[in-house]
């Protein structure tokens, strides 16, 4: 993710544990429409405030479908 912040594809991100709020530059879309662009890639998350999208997976999801899922969100976002 803040490979993502660098190259100016997020605003920020917040993490606990497995979960994270990132906020997507306006540029690239509402959260919702990041959220539905993401869902067509089959990866599930949620849009809250504006621009800032919620990912939680599953705690038992292995790294490297948590790799191929953030691999989606910045290819989502570019």
């Amino acid at each position: 993710l803040t490979a993502m912040v660098d190259a100016g594809l997020l605003v920020r991100f917040r993490v606990a544990g497995l979960w994270a709020g990132v906020d997507v530059d306006p540029a690239r879309g509402t959260g919702r429409e990041v959220s539905e662009r993401l869902l067509e890639r089959r990866v599930l998350v949620k849009d809250t405030h504006g621009q800032t999208v919620r990912i939680a997976p599953p705690l038992v999801i292995s790294r490297e479908d948590l790799d191929w899922a953030l691999d989606q969100l910045e290819d989502t976002l570019r």
